[in-house]
């Protein structure tokens, strides 16, 4: 099948209500924001997103509800040029959102979420001829029975597959197996292993017999595991003002890497750097950087290392 999008992502979006306060708050206290903003956030609407702003062409396959959430999810992807043709709009649905509250003095983040009342997207739901028209896959945890359905579809059309891991959820371990590149967040590793180290935690998503296994690490950067062994790649200082959406990024990222045929360790610096980059503003999408800002970046922080893109990746 041709390829009409180079990403095609199907998972979580939500609309990120963001508040930057002095310390986190003690019971039955009151704070003063310093900084308020109002962003669209969500694993997978991130990470494609940020596959747009390094150049990509991207489709996202979601479920909102008819209300002003929604429709400001939306537009703001719409505004990204992402494609939105697939996206399902749940009438008299509840959107979802989130309020997040970003420590000054260390950028991290506490969320606090909801899915609304919007239903999960049913596997007949999904665009079948959309998801085998992609040049790579990205799916999350949140959306664990469609996400089967669509990888199912990649599988047999070889199209690669990436995995935003984050929790491990009722269903995931169905998924699994069925991914090229599992990229798991700290609490994923934590589960997925019983709480023991990154190493055995890598080992024990590899035994799902994926290309690679990748465990973000925040301002440690990342570690991986391949056919090849296993890697550690240290991430990079910045100055950091807010966490939120660095592992969404990396996400993206690492799509631009895998499109690129770069090597493990590659795609892992490439997707350290713009993670890191994105930790320079407040919100999950305002300090996203193109291609062209990573590369000035890498070029100053490690030019050491040689990246070649691809005419058409």
């Amino acid at each position: 099948m041709v390829k009409r999008f180079d990403v095609v992502g199907l998972g979580y979006t939500a609309l990120d209500y963001l508040g930057v306060i002095p310390h986190f708050p003690e019971e039955n206290r009151k704070l003063e924001l310093r900084r308020f903003i109002v962003q669209g956030g969500g694993p997978t609407a991130t990470a494609v997103v940020t596959a747009r702003r390094l150049g990509l062409t991207a489709s996202y396959i979601g479920k909102v509800g008819d209300d002003e959430f929604g429709k400001r999810m939306l537009d703001e992807l719409a505004r990204e040029r992402v494609d939105l043709s697939s996206v399902l709009v749940e009438p008299g649905a509840s959107s979802q959102f989130a309020f997040i509250m970003v420590d000054e003095q260390t950028s991290e983040r506490t969320i606090l979420w909801t899915r609304g009342s919007v239903s999960r997207i049913k596997p007949e739901e999904v665009d079948c001829d959309l998801v085998a028209s992609a040049g790579v896959l990205l799916i999350d945890d949140l959306e664990p029975e469609a996400a089967v359905t669509a990888a199912r579809i990649a599988r047999e059309e070889r199209i690669p597959i990436v995995m935003d891991a984050g929790s491990l959820r009722s269903g995931v371990k169905e998924l699994l197996p069925l991914c090229d590149y599992i990229v798991a967040s700290e609490v994923f590793a934590e589960q997925i292993s019983g709480g023991k180290g990154v190493e055995d935690s890598l080992r024990a998503i590899f035994s799902f017999d994926p290309r690679a296994a990748v465990v973000t690490l925040g301002e440690q950067g990342c570690a991986a595991l391949s056919d090849e062994g296993m890697i550690e790649v240290e991430g990079f200082e910045v100055t950091s003002v807010d966490t939120t959406g660095a592992g969404d990024v990396f996400h993206g990222a690492f799509l631009f890497a895998v499109l690129q045929g770069w090597d493990l360790y590659r795609a892992c610096v490439f997707s350290n750097a713009a993670a890191a980059m994105k930790c320079r503003r407040l919100g999950g999408r305002a300090g996203i950087p193109n291609v062209e800002e990573v590369f000035k970046f890498l070029g100053r922080a490690r030019p050491d290392i040689g990246f070649r893109l691809r005419a058409n990746p």
